[in-house]
């Protein structure tokens, strides 16, 4: 493992960590959680991206609650996903970074309505159990309000996270990007 490595990883951990912290405490319906997962995954492919979602999950659950680890499934097809968009070029514009994350947070929101209503029967986050139990009220049984405020809120998130990274990796240097050759061809250069 590279120095390089050594330092990307830590550094979007605590990217993923700050940003699930502070949208879990402001209770949006959104979890930008991933950020760090989807950035790596595009930087140095899909083991860093997964390695990186993992230990993202394992130090959430130790300070938020082991509601979060099982998770970790999430942050593994997120990370092989976005590794799939970087190497078909999927951040060359913000067109196709918001696609690969509307693809994204529907297999995302599949994986996270799953564990969601199997291991806590509809009751995570407080945003999305908020749009849960909206859509409850509206009549739809459980599992469907589980499904929909999943793969709904999963949608918008990954297409706001893609934007995002996207964004920062067509914005690096060429000098800096030629160091990550995911990078380079994640943005077609």
């Amino acid at each position: 493992m590279s120095p390089r490595l050594l330092v990307l990883i830590p550094s979007a951990v605590a990217i993923n960590l700050a940003m699930g912290f502070l949208t879990n405490q402001l209770g949006l319906p959104l979890y930008l959680d991933t950020i760090g997962t989807v950035l790596t995954a595009a930087l140095a492919g899909p083991v860093v991206g997964v390695v990186t979602g993992l230990v993202s999950q394992v130090v959430r659950s130790l300070y938020e609650g082991f509601i979060w680890l099982p998770f970790g499934f999430v942050q593994v097809a997120i990370a092989l996903l976005a590794a799939l968009a970087a190497r078909g070029r999927g951040f060359r514009s913000t067109a196709a970074s918001l696609g690969w994350g509307a693809f994204t947070g529907v297999g995302g929101g599949v994986v996270s309505a799953l564990i969601s209503y199997v291991v806590f029967r509809g009751v995570t986050a407080t945003g999305v159990t908020a749009v849960t139990t909206l859509l409850a009220g509206a009549g739809l049984t459980r599992a469907q309000a589980v499904t929909a405020a999943s793969v709904g809120t999963d949608l918008v998130d990954k297409m706001i996270v893609f934007a995002l990274v996207g964004a920062a990796l067509r914005a690096l240097p060429m000098r800096v990007a030629a160091r990550y050759p995911w990078a380079v061809r994640a943005v077609g250069r």
